[in-house]
């Protein structure tokens, strides 16, 4: 994690290597408040903008083997980034 740049650098197991912004991880965010649940839709749909706190990434945990928590500067931190997602935001 570069907090100067706002960028998250991931190099997978292929030697692949992809790079996250905090504004790409945070429209991202798979949690049910940002996404919906109960076929309500969530935050990121009816939003057009963030705050930059919102979009600044405050810390990056390691959840098991699976998944990256991602905590942003505005106290969000309950989407879990799993592997198989980060993978999919890179096509």
């Amino acid at each position: 994690m570069d907090r100067e740049r706002q960028v998250m650098d991931v190099t997978w197991e292929d030697g692949t290597h992809s790079t996250f912004t905090g504004e790409q991880l945070r429209w991202a965010c798979p949690c049910a408040e940002c996404r919906g649940e109960a076929g309500a839709p969530g935050r990121l749909s009816r939003v057009q903008s963030l705050s930059d706190a919102e979009l600044r990434i405050r810390d990056v945990t390691l959840v098991g083997q699976y998944a990256l928590q991602i905590a942003f500067e505005s106290g969000h931190a309950t989407g879990l980034y799993t592997f198989s997602l980060l993978r999919h935001l890179m096509a």
